[in-house]
């Protein structure tokens, strides 16, 4: 285990955070073919962690700093035509 988490754009994808940093995602959704028409609503949540679970486990860090913060979310709905 490291916790060199400034390391972390070195292994691979970094999903981090700067501070005032955008990062625009796009996703695509396959529907069920059952679905029925009507709204459909999607929520995603930005969640800011001080610390990553398994560094806080080895180190002992207490829960309530170790904790996961909700930042921001958003929603966005549409309608699934028949």
């Amino acid at each position: 285990m490291t916790i060199q988490q400034w390391n972390t754009k070195s292994l691979g994808t970094d999903y981090r955070l700067g501070p005032r940093e955008t990062k625009l995602e796009k996703f695509v959704f396959k529907l069920p073919a059952d679905m029925p028409a009507g709204p459909l609503t999607v929520k995603a949540t930005l969640n800011y962690q001080k610390l990553m679970k398994p560094v806080a486990d080895f180190l002992g860090v207490p829960a309530d700093e170790a904790e996961i913060i909700a930042v921001n979310d958003h929603s966005t709905t549409i309608d699934v035509l028949p």
